[in-house]
């Protein structure tokens, strides 16, 4: 009974989230114009989809519209601040993935997933939707929101297109979406 309760009041706090995100979507594109990330740019969805999320999880209890407002501020920097940090790590990722050996890399990979599975595991919410993907769309979740690989990196590591990938994502947002309705039912 307990557990079922943290669910619920986890389900609802994400998506309390949601909703305050849906109605201040302008803090995550400010963010992504203070990154000076064009809109036509390969990766702009990507980061839209991350600023979304750190919203969500960021998101701060607030009822009167001049908390709303500081709200929006402190997490617009907080976007910004998390999606620069990402977009170092990933550099230097990058920088150093073309130094490693190949066996080195394969376990290193077979690692990450094992810890991203781990991780997912935990959390009972994903644990829920993870239970009713295919074996790509929980390679492409571990991929995207463990790793952190863009749509581009993800494709070449499954041997797929980007917009697969962005397809596979949408599924994966669309099969959550239905399983928070059914919880609240």
């Amino acid at each position: 009974m307990g557990r079922n309760l943290d669910v619920e009041t986890m389900q609802n706090r994400y998506q309390a989230g949601f909703d305050l995100f849906l109605a201040n979507k302008a803090v995550v594109y400010g963010a992504l114009a203070r990154m000076a990330v064009p809109r036509f740019a390969s990766n702009y969805d990507d980061l839209f989809h991350d600023g979304m999320l750190i919203f969500v999880k960021y998101r701060d209890p607030t009822n009167t519209p001049e908390a709303i407002k500081k709200f929006n501020r402190l997490a617009g920097y907080f976007v910004y601040k998390t999606l620069i940090s990402r977009a170092k790590d990933q550099s230097r990722r990058r920088q150093t993935a073309f130094t490693v050996d190949t066996d080195t890399l394969t376990i290193m990979a077979e690692d990450t997933a094992y810890l991203a599975s781990d991780r997912l595991q935990t959390n009972n919410l994903l644990t829920l939707v993870y239970a009713d993907l295919t074996s790509t769309e929980r390679q492409v979740l571990l991929l995207r929101y463990f790793d952190q690989f863009n749509n581009t990196e993800i494709a070449s590591r499954l041997a797929i297109s980007h917009q697969r990938v962005g397809r596979i994502r949408n599924q994966i947002l669309t099969k959550y979406q239905r399983l928070l309705i059914e919880q609240r039912n």
